[in-house]
C-alpha cells in the first residue's frame, strides 16, 4: 500500500474510532438537529456533564464536531453536513442487512 493511501486510511480509522461509541453516535444524532451546549446534551443523553464533555472532546479531536464559545457557554455543532451522511450510510447497511441486525427502521 502506498504511503499516501496508508496515511489517508489511518485518518479514516481515527474518524471512525471517534464514532465507535453509543453515546458519541447519540451526540451526533442530537447535533444533526442543530447546535447544543453541554448541559442540553447531557440532559438529552441522560449523562453527567463531565461524561458528555469527555465524549465531546473525542468527537472534536476526530474532527467531527466544532465548538464556539459564546460568553461563558460553549456551543457544539457538526463540523460538516457530511457527518450526518456517515450515519445515513450506516443506516443503509442496516436496512440491507435487516435480517442480520433485526432492527426496524422506518
Amino acid at each position: 500500500m502506498a504511503n499516501n493511501d496508508r496515511a489517508k486510511n489511518e485518518l479514516r480509522a481515527d474518524i471512525l474510532k471517534g464514532l465507535a461509541n453509543l453515546t458519541r453516535v447519540c451526540v451526533i444524532e442530537h447535533l444533526k438537529d442543530g447546535p447544543h451546549n453541554v448541559s442540553d446534551l447531557s440532559k438529552e443523553l441522560g449523562e453527567s456533564n463531565s461524561i458528555t464533555s469527555r465524549h465531546l472532546g473525542v468527537l472534536k479531536s476526530a474532527g467531527l464536531i466544532e465548538d464556539e464559545k459564546i460568553g461563558t457557554t460553549v456551543i457544539y455543532s457538526l463540523a460538516s453536513d457530511g457527518i450526518s451522511d456517515i450515519l445515513d450510510s450506516v443506516d443503509e447497511v442496516i436496512k440491507r442487512n435487516y435480517e442480520k441486525y433485526k432492527v426496524h427502521f422506518q
